[in-house]
């Protein structure tokens, strides 16, 4: 390993995307992976001995997998990993309202805190989806977390000042942005993790990082259990989904591939280069300390 390396933090988004996306499609009560997410537990573990010298790390886990799987998340938690909270099922809330948000945030902390006996102090949206426009959703987070990590900006942090640690009525919630690094003048945007990762190779990834910390960001990579078993296990077969018209049916099942098939086999090769220049530094919540 490289001396001096530079400090980051790497963090899990534990969701199951194969019952994720037949949700989505509006399946009734569609199956889980537990087996899937099971075998991606210990890729992480392999992960994190190999290249993150054992350290601990974060995992924002949806309440759905807390309900369905509680003995692994308990097991996660008490492997000493922090669990944060990544929603109740993986929606977009810039999609949803005050009531309903409020609603599904108090199942997942009850959830989160029914698998490993104590709250999560932290919160990530899923897909980072919450606008800079939905301030009652950072308003509700902040009546129950200490921290978040979901406002994705590329502005620098300064101009950010007064967002950076956001305060509403009596409640202060410390926000770890998302950086997203500007690319093609302005036209795409790179994050440093999740399909960023798989698709690009990982200079690009440490350009990001490196723009991260430039804009006076904490660098975060981010990381999705589908994305490191090696063997599609979160793969959605053709005949699962024969109850889509077919058109949808055959986009669905092609744009899988985006997350359940390309990249996968160079994301511990990435991850490997990525930590001879970038050293974790242990679970987010250490940040608050």
């Amino acid at each position: 390993m490289t001396q001096n390396r530079i400090p980051f933090y790497f963090t899990v988004d534990f969701e199951d995307f194969y019952y994720d996306t037949l949700r989505h499609l509006n399946m009734v009560n569609p199956p889980y992976k537990k087996e899937a997410l099971i075998k991606s537990y210990e890729r992480i573990k392999y992960i994190c001995n190999k290249y993150l010298e054992n350290k601990k790390i974060t995992f924002f886990v949806t309440g759905i997998v807390a309900r369905q799987m509680p003995l692994l998340i308990q097991k996660i938690y008490n492997d000493g990993h922090e669990i944060g909270c990544h929603y109740n099922y993986h929606e977009d809330i810039n999609k949803s309202n005050r009531k309903d948000f409020s609603f599904n945030l108090d199942q997942a902390i009850e959830s989160i805190e029914k698998a490993i006996g104590v709250k999560p102090v932290g919160f990530r949206a899923a897909n980072f989806a919450i606008d800079e426009s939905n301030t009652w959703a950072y308003e509700e987070i902040s009546k129950r977390f200490l921290y978040d990590s979901s406002f994705k900006t590329s502005k620098n942090i300064q101009s950010l000042s007064k967002n950076k640690n956001f305060k509403y009525l009596n409640n202060e919630l410390i926000e770890f942005f998302i950086y997203e690094m500007p690319i093609f003048r302005n036209f795409f945007k790179i994050r440093t993790g999740g399909t960023f990762l798989r698709l690009f190779n990982a200079q690009l990834t440490i350009k990001a990082l490196n723009e991260t910390i430039k804009a006076g960001h904490v660098p975060i990579l981010y990381i999705h259990p589908y994305e490191l078993t090696l063997n599609h296990d979160f793969w959605i077969k053709w005949n699962e989904i024969s109850f889509l018209p077919f058109s949808k049916r055959l986009y669905v099942w092609i744009r899988q591939m985006q997350w359940s098939h390309l990249g996968h086999k160079s994301v511990e090769k990435k991850i490997s280069k990525i930590c001879k220049i970038y050293e974790h530094q242990g679970e987010m919540k250490q940040l608050i300390k």
